[in-house]
């Protein structure tokens, strides 16, 4: 976690330089799924996320995964923003 914590920061620290081309996966706010919230690719620059890349294609594996995880994730996201609001 240390390490990933390091990179991400690292990757906004030269984007917010001014750096190009910084990509990195984070968890965002997005309309990548219907979901308020999904890990995406995103390109960060002087003003934080830049650009939030949409999934490429799937297989019909990746799709029904994707699925079963967005379920998942639902009641995780649900718990988080019932969290904050407390």
């Amino acid at each position: 976690m240390a390490y990933a914590a390091v990179k991400f920061a690292d990757a906004c620290l030269r984007g917010l330089r001014g750096d190009a081309g910084i990509v990195q996966c984070v968890y965002v706010a997005s309309e990548v799924t219907e979901l308020p919230f999904f890990a995406s690719k995103v390109r960060l620059g002087r003003t934080g996320v830049e650009e939030i890349y949409p999934l490429g294609p799937l297989n019909e594996y990746e799709r029904a995964g994707l699925e079963k995880a967005k379920k998942e994730l639902a009641g995780s996201i649900q718990k988080g923003i019932s969290f904050v609001r407390k």
